[in-house]
């Protein structure tokens, strides 16, 4: 029997729009929530491994909590944000609009292929974790846990913690992240 305990914490308030820089790290307001964040994790997590999307924004993120467990952590791509190789900035807003409404069986090659690794990952992992990650990959998760036909389920809040458990490939028991209304900026 193998049971597995995921923490997914959404990145802190970025310091620039998805359309205005490739790369944003966090705002002053976006580091202080993820050092609020961190506050809620302790030695108690000091067997958890700790895996970052390689943005600097969720890096930052997990910056605050390794130090706070007093533990390394991992750079691992599979928990970066929807792929948009190829979409113009200008048209970005609108992409993700299109998106969110189109069903999960009907996504592009690119983002089926994200989606599908990350999948393959929930049902492989035998272990307990905290990942810093990204909107979509927290609603892609739970999406598919829920049998959502879409990819967005829910609206988690910058720095929010969404929690997983898994016993034998099977949901246990699911905690969403406080929902905030978020502006997810271009």
């Amino acid at each position: 029997m193998t049971q597995s305990h995921i923490i997914l914490v959404r990145h802190g308030e970025p310091s620039a729009s998805w359309s205005e820089h490739p790369d944003p790290g966090l705002s002053k307001r976006g580091l202080n929530q993820a050092e609020k964040t961190s506050k809620n994790f302790s030695f108690d997590f000091e067997s958890y491994q700790l895996f970052s999307s390689p943005k600097k924004r969720a890096i930052q993120t997990m910056e605050c909590i390794a130090k706070e467990i007093n533990q390394s952590f991992e750079i691992d791509d599979r928990f970066i944000e929807i792929p948009s190789k190829g979409i113009s900035q200008n048209i970005k807003h609108d992409w993700l609009i299109e998106i969110f409404k189109t069903p999960i069986k009907d996504l592009p090659p690119q983002i089926s292929s994200w989606y599908n690794n990350l999948i393959e990952w929930l049902y492989n992992f035998e272990n307990q974790a905290i990942i810093t990650t990204h909107f979509m990959v927290i609603n892609a998760l739970v999406s598919h846990l829920k049998n959502n036909n879409m990819i967005a389920y829910f609206n988690p809040g910058y720095a929010s913690r969404t929690e997983i458990w898994m016993q034998n490939g099977i949901l246990t028991k699911l905690i969403l992240g406080e929902a905030k209304k978020t502006v997810l900026n271009f």
